[in-house]
């Protein structure tokens, strides 16, 4: 079982009522090329999370053509939300309305086999030129839902906790956020989150920030393919164990085996004859 990250499809119809390709040329025919490789990549057994920005839609129900089209496409499916997830609602509305196609990570923790998911949209960074008081109120909104997914997470019982975010933890000068410490108090060990676009914004990306990894997965970053996190172990798979398993059940070769004195005496002695 493989887990996934991609984000940012910003879909709006077939056709498309918003076309993606005034930002560049790669944007064309998007849609399709996000199709085509997921069916490429993705098997039934695999999680994708999806970093956020899905749709154009206005409302659940304008937006729901093109949840409904992520939905047919293979594996489970983590959402958390973007700056331009209009139709974000109720995470009971979300789940009727696309069938449980999807699972949303808000004031909550998700897992998957031995990781924990915690996450939340964040917002703009404090150290912004712009920022102010109301940009405060909202931060300390979402580093609120993002403390309880990941106090959450602590008492899952989970290896590894991963955190999902839609904005970058640092900002424009890739200086951290204070969500990164955070997520270090909390032993998170990789952040995924997605928003930046253009190749103009592609430079200099961190690629660890406070002993957090960190992964970008805006589609077109991506050349709008899945991008791969890890494999993940959740105790159902035969065949090979995880690297950790196979290290503490390997034995030592039998050079290098150290008997004491009296097992030693005890091999040296003859035999008695039957």
């Amino acid at each position: 079982m493989k887990l996934y990250a991609f984000s940012d499809f910003h879909l709006s119809g077939d056709p498309p009522s918003k076309p993606m390709d005034i930002f560049g040329e790669n944007w064309k025919d998007h849609r399709e090329k996000i199709r085509r490789s997921w069916l490429e990549t993705i098997r039934p057994e695999d999680t994708v999370i999806l970093a956020g920005d899905l749709s154009w839609g206005r409302n659940l129900a304008e937006a729901l053509p093109d949840l409904l089209w992520i939905a047919q496409l293979p594996g489970r499916k983590i959402v958390v939300r973007g700056n331009h997830d209009y139709w974000w609602d109720t995470v009971t509305k979300m789940t009727r309305a696309t069938g449980g196609a999807f699972e949303f990570l808000h004031n909550n923790v998700l897992r998957v086999g031995d990781i924990a998911l915690a996450g939340t949209r964040s917002w703009l960074p404090e150290t912004s030129r712009n920022f102010s008081d109301s940009d405060a109120a909202i931060l300390r909104r979402e580093e609120g839902r993002l403390e309880r997914g990941l106090a959450l997470a602590e008492v899952s019982g989970a290896r590894r906790i991963f955190c999902v975010l839609h904005y970058p933890p640092y900002d424009e000068r890739r200086r951290p956020m204070h969500i990164l410490s955070l997520m270090k108090e909390h032993g998170v060990t990789d952040c995924i989150f997605g928003h930046i676009h253009g190749t103009r914004n592609f430079h200099d990306l961190p690629s660890e920030l406070c002993g957090v990894r960190l992964h970008l997965t805006s589609a077109d970053y991506l050349d709008f393919k899945p991008y791969f996190l890890c494999e993940v172990y959740d105790g159902t798979q035969t065949g090979r164990r995880p690297p950790a398993l196979r290290l503490h059940l390997r034995r030592r070769p039998y050079g290098r085996v150290r008997l004491l004195p009296r097992e030693r005496a005890r091999r040296r002695a003859p035999r008695g004859r039957l």
